[in-house]
């Protein structure tokens, strides 16, 4: 009975440490995504007014 509860709690400590894992590689996947949009945005939002101005001179 012993070594049941163990194995079960063997097991369960993996499957957590496997979420966690799983859980940081998404976030990470989403926070490279969000600093791309990021930098994409700021691209636009700070080289339109510049390029209006080249072209209308």
């Amino acid at each position: 009975m012993g070594t049941l509860i163990a194995a079960l709690g063997l097991k369960n400590i993996l499957i957590v440490g496997l979420g966690i894992i799983a859980v940081g590689f998404v976030l990470k996947k989403l926070f490279k995504l969000a600093i791309s949009i990021a930098v994409i945005a700021a691209l636009i939002h700070f080289g339109l007014p510049i390029l209006q101005t080249v072209m209308v001179k």
